[in-house]
């Protein structure tokens, strides 16, 4: 916000000064126009012939040219200091004004997350607490049962019976095990209700950073590219409208407006300041791990669960209904306030040329509406925005409580096949695929996204593909004729080729339609490798490089597959789908290394920079290594770590065109 505010500010100090030089600049031209037609009046019977030559035109049309220009440039300063400087000032009050409220959500947020935490401390210090409840009930128990049996040993059979004090002990025994058992019982209901908040509060922590995180700042950043477009753009239709010759300082300006991205203001951001952005490891069971209870106490702890898992699931089901709800309402509210953001007032042709009108404020009136309608609009949107982030989180705990819970009673219920079956009928409707993550601005992409540079999920999304044209057309060259190409993303190609394939890429052509042979196959399996380097997110997520690096060093491959996989379902599933897609190829790719000397450790060193890039701060080499070693597993357990849940597949066998067979 102080780097915003700061930013504004100069631009604002820019344009007052500017509109004093322009304004100087108006009143030096019209005292040029003016002293030259007074020397013309004064002389008049010396210029009497004057009319007659060509050059005369020349010189009239030079001061009526003039003359213009000083009109000219007085209207520029006039947009300046009275348009664009108040606009600066607005978006200045509206960055703090939105900042503001978005720190507020933020801290009710982290007050959420505390007293998940405080939850998690509590139920951790019950468990501890009835723990050791039940081992002194235990032990006591074990004590008594041990005096009951030095008796029996020290007495005959025949006189045990009559034995007053073999009949005290065996009470004792009988009333130490029923204590043992309420203990125990206690105990694994405690621990049960630690497991489900160790549960939701990892959950919680992980939705902060990966999802909360990200919209706060997007919600933070809201209109004010928007805002500060339409100022700037202001500038430049005057510009436009005057004239001049500073077209190559214009298109510069064009640059720089049309390369306002939020979410590219968002990726640098996060990328720059990774160490607080960074997911941070679970929390860890701290507890001992419990035998299976006793048969009398399982059915309980059963009966309970699944009591527990209906509650969960129905109120997870209402949850997500007004959840949904909300982000309509929210919706509405984005699309309401984006055509507030987006008028098109920054035109300035009326200002300029013949039958120009004079540069005049708005109506204070229809100023202090428009302005009261947005803000209004704004307090909305920003009160549904709280809603939302604070319902999500809250659903996304209940959930982890309930597929942990269901799990526990799948796992428990191996031997009892109806209740298994209810178990899994009743939880039919979690099965289906997550559905797409809801993200707030995305209904400010206008038009073709970028490919390169750009993101890849948001390409996805707006072209309807499920693999980008470029990776599957550069895939399918390189399948036809590459895969026994030495050297194959490991040698350069021709830089030249590269950028003009690029181009074509970038326009929605395919330029490798036509390839039938491997002439320029390093060219190709270049562009592929400038694609994917060049992405605005990295195909492996920087905010889960602590995560990937604790993978890459795991020793036990079974222990790598099986957490792999459960970190890729955490992934967008459009970006899941292409990284299976393209780790599939490689593989095929490296079963001919024994020809093209790229088995999957050398695929590794080429893509690992590339998919999985080093933060700064961070020793390249250490990290790198674990890098290559990442890739290389991922390489070769592909089929284990993505799933087949449908999407489109990688074919090792693909065919040419029908007039190439």
């Amino acid at each position: 916000m102080e780097s915003q505010v700061a930013v504004v500010a100069e631009l604002q100090d820019y344009f007052r000064r500017r509109a004093e030089v322009e304004l100087d600049y108006s009143k030096n031209l019209d005292k040029l126009v003016k002293s030259i037609q007074l020397r013309h009046k004064e002389q008049k019977q010396k210029r009497e012939q004057w009319p007659l030559f060509s050059s005369y035109s020349c010189w009239q049309q030079l001061v009526t040219q003039t003359k213009n220009l000083s009109k000219d440039h007085a209207a520029l300063s006039e947009v300046y200091s009275t348009h664009i400087v108040s606009r600066l000032a607005e978006v200045m009050e509206d960055v703090q004004r939105i900042y503001r409220r978005c720190r507020e959500i933020a801290y009710e947020t982290h007050e959420e997350i505390l007293r998940v935490l405080h939850e998690l401390h509590t139920t951790m210090k019950t468990y501890n607490s009835y723990q050791g409840e039940y081992r002194q009930a235990e032990n006591k128990l074990r004590i008594t049962e041990a005096q009951r049996q030095k008796l029996e040993q020290s007495l005959p059979p025949e006189k045990l019976d009559r034995s007053k004090k073999y009949r005290v002990l065996e009470k004792e025994v009988q009333k130490r095990k029923n204590k043992y058992n309420d203990a125990k019982l206690k105990a694994l209901k405690a621990r049960n209700e630690y497991v489900l908040c160790l549960e939701a509060a990892n959950t919680t922590i992980h939705k902060y950073f990966v999802d909360d995180l990200s919209d706060l700042i997007d919600c933070m950043d809201f209109g004010f590219h928007l805002c500060m477009s339409r100022a700037l753009l202001m500038h430049m239709s005057a510009e436009e409208e005057r004239k001049i010759s500073v077209q190559a300082g214009m298109e510069q300006m064009y640059s720089c407006v049309n390369s306002l991205d939020s979410r590219l203001d968002k990726q640098r951001f996060l990328e720059s300041n990774h160490t607080a952005f960074m997911i941070p490891k679970k929390f860890e069971f701290q507890g001992q791990r419990d035998e299976g209870p006793e048969p009398e106490l399982q059915k309980t702890l059963r009966d309970e669960l699944e009591a527990r898992l209906a509650q969960l699931q129905n109120r997870v089901t209402t949850l997500r209904a007004e959840s949904e709800e909300v982000w309509k309402t929210l919706e509405t509210a984005e699309t309401t306030l984006l055509k507030m953001l987006n008028s098109k007032d920054f035109y300035c042709s009326g200002y300029f040329g013949d039958g120009a009108i004079p540069v005049q404020k708005p109506p204070e009136t229809v100023s202090i509406k428009l302005r009261a309608d947005r803000q209004e609009t704004e307090e909305f949107y920003l009160t549904k925005f709280r809603e939302y982030v604070l319902g999500t989180s809250r659903i996304a705990r209940l959930d982890a409580k309930h597929e942990h819970i269901r799990q526990t009673l799948l796992d428990a219920a191996g031997d009892s096949p109806t209740s298994l079956k209810g178990l899994q009928h009743r939880h039919t409707g979690q099965t289906t695929k997550p559905p797409r993550r809801k993200r707030i601005g995305r209904l400010q992409m206008n038009g073709q996204p970028k490919l390169f540079g750009g993101s890849l999920e948001e390409y996805l999304e707006t072209t309807n593909q499920e693999i980008p044209l470029i990776m599957k057309s550069c895939i399918r060259v390189i399948n036809l004729y590459g895969l026994h190409h030495q050297g194959i993303f490991r040698v350069s190609g021709s830089q030249v080729e590269i950028n003009n394939f690029r181009e074509s890429f970038e326009r929605g052509e395919d330029p490798l339609a036509d390839v039938t042979d491997a002439s320029d196959i390093n060219s190709v399996a270049g562009v592929l490798k400038l694609y994917l380097r060049e992405l605005r997110e990295p195909l492996f997520p920087i905010i889960y490089f602590e995560h990937f690096m604790e993978l890459a060093q795991l020793e036990s491959k079974h222990d790598f597959v099986v957490k792999m996989r459960e970190l890729v379902q955490s992934l967008p599933r459009s970006v899941v789908i292409v990284m299976r897609y393209l780790f599939a190829f490689l593989n095929h790719l490296s079963e001919f290394s024994d020809e093209n000397m790229m088995d999957p450790y050398n695929l590794a060193i080429c893509f690992g920079p590339t998919l999985v890039p080093v933060p700064e701060d961070k020793d390249q080499v250490q990290y790198q290594n674990q890098v290559n070693e990442l890739i290389k597993n991922i390489i070769l357990f592909n089929e284990e770590i993505f799933p087949c849940d449908g999407g489109l597949l990688y074919e090792k066998y693909i065919s040419r065109e029908p007039d190439e067979k």
